[in-house]
C-alpha cells in the first residue's frame, strides 16, 4: 500500500513539474514570430486606413431639416401606463398564507 502511494506521488510530482515547464515557456519566453509582421497584416491594415478614408468623406445634407414637410411632421408616441410591478418587500410573507 505504501509502495503505491509513492508511485503516485512520483507520479504526480512528475506532471506538475512538465506542467509547471510548459507554463514556463509559454509565459516567459518570447519567440520572434510574434514580433514580425505578415503580409495579411499590412492588407487588413490597409483596407481599414481606406475604409477610414470613406468614412471621413461622407457628408450629411442637413438641408432636409429645413424642409417645410419635415417640420410638419408630429410625433405619434404614447407615454407608457405607470403600473405598480410587485411587492414593496419580496421577502415579506404574504398575508393570509401561514
Amino acid at each position: 500500500m505504501k509502495n503505491s502511494k509513492n508511485k503516485r506521488t512520483i507520479v504526480l510530482a512528475v506532471i506538475l513539474l512538465g506542467l509547471l515547464v510548459v507554463a514556463y515557456k509559454t509565459m516567459f519566453v518570447s519567440s520572434n514570430n510574434d514580433l514580425l509582421v505578415s503580409d495579411e497584416n499590412v492588407l487588413a491594415g490597409e483596407r481599414v486606413e481606406t475604409i477610414l478614408k470613406e468614412i471621413e468623406g461622407i457628408n450629411f445634407d442637413l438641408s432636409v431639416m429645413e424642409n417645410e414637410s419635415f417640420k410638419s411632421l408630429k410625433s405619434i408616441e404614447t407615454p407608457l401606463v405607470s403600473l405598480p410591478v410587485g411587492r414593496p418587500n419580496p421577502f415579506s410573507l404574504v398575508s393570509g398564507s401561514n
